[in-house]
């Protein structure tokens, strides 16, 4: 029986936590020993839930107090946690989700004698937004911490030009999702009178919501019945609020907080909007394709690879907030048009981004 561990950061069920879910849930508990390390800075109604679901397919949950999402003193004592409990278990496979324990986990890991170690780039922290000092302080992380590993798993094909070096061990696999396990695409309710836009996810500066609401507020001058809603949270959750009682936009936008079962409002939205600086996959998404919904989005790093530009939504440049707003004017505005990307989206993603395919890819790695 091999013994597998992933590690991860935040204990919630989202994004990059999702993808190992369905790895692991994949994998036999008669020839797997599962394991998945989180960090432990969650609220406790998370983290259970969190823990919940993992427990449910096998797998044995840790917490480690000192694995934490920003840098600081406290990630040498995560290195020497994440090293001990390898060198403890002597783990067949380990495999490292995103930067931060993408640099501790790998080195950690192989330095313990971990036989294989993969890491699966689901996002780089040096982008075109960064100034120079820190985008140059996070490539030279990642350089360093890619010999540590076995296999670099990339979400896009955009990332592979960073990592030239390491081309032998690189690999492209698509994040994918169950679609099996969704409520099927049916409208929970409907109301020509009113366009009702969409956004999922974290109220962080990676996903600039301030320049989502600007290009709202643009839009809803020249179309009133629009509506937003707005589910997650996150740092910048105060500064969106502030902007919506400023603009006078209160009646029109709502914000949902953070939700563990998003269905119900894709089943209930038109349009899909998210205005990212850097983004390199997004689950979001295909769930919003699954529903036929439309995307609004940015043409900045692995978006394109999943959103086609005028066949399963609108792209416009980062931070382009007059181009955004026309975009969504344009869908607001056709009802058939809507329907037709709604169409299109709900195809390709379910041709091209299912997880049996990317489990199939990562299975792959495991055995090989």
């Amino acid at each position: 029986m091999k013994k597998i561990l992933h590690i991860q950061v935040l204990p919630k069920i989202a994004g990059v936590q999702r993808v190992s879910y369905d790895i692991l849930k994949s994998l036999p508990n008669e020839e797997y020993e599962k394991y998945i390390l989180f960090s432990s800075d969650m609220d406790s109604v998370n983290k259970n839930y969190c823990k919940t679901q993992f427990e449910k397919i096998g797998c044995r949950v840790i917490f480690l107090d000192s694995l934490k999402r920003e840098i600081g003193v406290h990630d040498v004592k995560a290195f020497k946690d994440i090293y001990n409990l390898c060198k403890r278990e002597k783990f067949d496979i380990v495999h490292t989700n995103s930067t931060k324990p993408g640099i501790i986990g790998r080195i950690a890991a192989k330095m313990a004698n971990t036989p294989k170690v993969i890491h699966t780039v689901h996002g780089l922290a040096f982008h075109e937004f960064l100034k120079f000092p820190k985008w140059q302080f996070y490539w030279l992380c990642e350089m360093v911490a890619s010999p540590f590993c076995d296999k670099i798993a990339f979400v896009n094909r955009y990332y592979t030009k960073y990592f030239k070096w390491f081309k032998k061990k690189t690999e492209v696999i698509y994040n994918g999702i169950d679609f099996s396990l969704l409520p099927p695409p049916e409208r929970l309710e409907y109301n020509k009178r009113k366009v009702k836009l969409l956004f999922v996810g974290r109220l962080s500066e990676p996903k600039d919501p301030i320049t989502m609401l600007s290009a709202f507020k643009i839009a809803h001058k020249c179309c009133h019945n629009l509506t937003l809603t707005i589910v997650g949270d996150g740092e910048l959750g105060k500064d969106c609020k502030k902007y919506v009682e400023d603009n006078d936009l209160i009646n029109y936008v709502k914000f949902e907080g953070w939700q563990n079962d998003v269905t119900r409002y894709y089943q209930s939205h038109d349009i899909f909007i998210t205005t990212s600086i850097f983004e390199a996959f997004g689950l979001v998404f295909l769930d919003a394709g699954f529903y036929k919904l439309p995307t609004v989005a940015t043409n900045v790093e692995g978006i394109p690879e999943v959103i086609e530009d005028k066949i399963t939504g609108f792209l416009s440049p980062p931070k382009d907030v007059n181009k955004i707003a026309e975009n969504i004017l344009k869908l607001a505005s056709d009802e058939d048009l809507r329907g037709l990307l709604g169409e299109n989206a709900r195809k390709r993603v379910l041709s091209k981004f299912t997880s049996e395919k990317m489990v199939d890819s990562y299975k792959e790695l495991y055995e090989g």
